[in-house]
């Protein structure tokens, strides 16, 4: 059992050690371990990494690979032998530009080769993914808005690359948004049933 993390904060501001989407990336481990104790968990940090936009150079049809870009291709490897992946973004305008990055790109590698043939699966086909956004206030307008202006738009890139996005309910179809405000692990303390709820229901969602 894989469980891949995607911490999307691309936050290097002085004094930050661990981003807002880190700390929630951990506190995702920790309940995943309660659950599948024996479970390979990893996080993958994008501030870490240096990937560049899509050119739509289309070079990746024949290979499944970026042929620029080795730092997609390593996350992408990861993405691609997961069971179980976590999305974890801020509310940035809207979301992260990294993050953009990999989607644009994953989408590229999945969606030109199906124009070709309608019944392709990609190689992420199916795989369980839970989305989780975060931002600066934790008020319920706020929390809805991030799931339009964050959730969503990822919600959307990941079901054309065909993973398996898992709601939390039907107000929430797109994963959760958590209320981090100054404390990333009191403000999940005080959510703490949705966030585990949600966690544990994404993971239970595999079928091995």
């Amino acid at each position: 059992m894989n469980i891949l993390c995607v911490s999307a904060s691309n936050n290097h501001r002085q004094g930050i050690d661990i981003t807002t989407s880190m700390k929630i990336c951990h506190r995702i481990v920790l309940e995943a371990k309660k659950i599948f104790p024996y479970a390979n968990c990893s996080i993958i940090e994008l501030r870490d990494y240096s990937p560049s936009p899509c050119e739509n150079c289309i070079k990746c049809l024949g290979v499944r690979r970026c042929t620029i870009d080795d730092a997609f291709n390593e996350i992408y490897e990861k993405v691609i032998n997961c069971n179980i992946l976590f999305v974890v973004s801020p509310h940035y305008a809207p979301i992260p530009a990294k993050l953009c990055m990999i989607l644009e790109k994953m989408e590229s590698i999945s969606f030109n080769p199906w124009l070709n043939d309608n019944n392709h699966r990609s190689e992420v086909y199916g795989i369980p993914t839970g989305v989780i956004s975060h931002g600066g206030t934790g008020e319920a307008w706020a929390l809805q808005e991030y799931q339009h202006v964050v959730n969503y738009p990822i919600w959307n890139a990941l079901q054309t690359i065909q993973l398996k996005v898992i709601p939390y309910n039907d107000d929430w179809k797109a994963g959760i948004s958590v209320p981090t405000i100054e404390n990333a692990q009191d403000s999940l303390d005080s959510e703490f049933s949705v966030f585990a709820d949600y966690v544990a229901k994404v993971i239970q969602s595999y079928d091995n």
